[in-house]
């Protein structure tokens, strides 16, 4: 009976132990999360190194963005057709596949893209100003490590995903039309004219609000991962995955929730 109750003692302290650990897991990352949104105003302060991340996760990301859009809707396309073909609704491939990459696949492959690729960049460039004391030295001389370097990536983060979105969505519907003329044989100027008649501007509201705040989600959970580093190189490893990891899974949740409030308010 006394061995029992230890053992029972024992798993309610544990039990509880978690529970503690968590929200205070969650409350850092809420604060942290006030402090870098209250002081956006920074990334104006700090206009070049702002101006320089724009590039880095903007322009150079592009090109991934293009490609993984454009298989994505080359395939997307081609499954679209194969299973309307037997029923005779190939003409409605256009319309569908509008609505899909508005939508859903140019926001969602733009912002699991930029998750991978930003994320990862953004957790390894603050880790390693944490660990070699870079972080330090700004406190040294008064300046505001938040400020300094985390604002203007997560400043960046959020502006970039509206241009690449609508880049991505213009050349994801020109590989889905690619797809459906040569493979499927969908006549050109129908696949055009289904597209256009099927969008709404509900279809282009929900693409294009989903895509800030992609970018938020990925540059806070990235810059706190990298603010908050320890432990050298595995340290390093370890951050860079629960980045990629959460940045991900962040993206979508977002996505679900999005797409449910706004399908709820039309």
């Amino acid at each position: 009976m006394r061995v029992s109750s230890i053992i029972e003692n024992l798993h309610s302290l544990f039990v509880k132990s978690l529970f503690f650990a968590f929200f205070a897991e969650v409350r850092r990352r809420l604060k942290f999360a006030f402090r870098v949104l209250s002081s956006m105003n920074a990334a104006f302060r700090y206009r070049h190194e702002t101006l320089y991340q724009f590039y880095v996760m903007g322009v150079q990301a592009l090109f991934l963005v293009v490609l993984a859009t454009s298989f994505t809707s080359m395939v997307m396309s081609f499954e679209y057709g194969k299973k309307l073909e037997p029923f005779g609704a190939k003409l409605l491939l256009g319309r569908i596949m509008g609505i899909s990459i508005i939508r859903e696949i140019g926001p969602i492959v733009t912002g699991l893209m930029i998750a991978g690729r930003t994320g990862a960049k953004i957790v390894s460039e603050i880790g390693n100003m944490v660990l070699s004391q870079q972080t330090d030295a700004l406190r040294a001389f008064g300046l505001d490590p938040i400020k300094r370097i985390i604002v203007p990536r997560v400043f960046a983060s959020v502006m970039v995903m509206i241009p690449l979105t609508v880049l991505a969505d213009s050349v994801g519907i020109i590989a889905g039309w690619f797809a459906a003329v040569r493979w499927i044989g969908v006549d050109s100027e129908f696949f055009w004219l289904s597209m256009r008649g099927g969008l709404l501007v509900k279809d282009l509201t929900i693409g294009l609000i989903k895509p800030p705040f992609y970018g938020l989600i990925i540059g806070l959970i990235s810059s706190y991962y990298g603010y908050t580093i320890r432990g050298g190189a595995a340290g390093m490893g370890r951050a860079a995955t629960q980045t990629v990891v959460f940045a991900s899974v962040g993206v979508l949740f977002i996505d679900f929730l999005l797409t449910r409030i706004i399908l709820s308010l039309y």
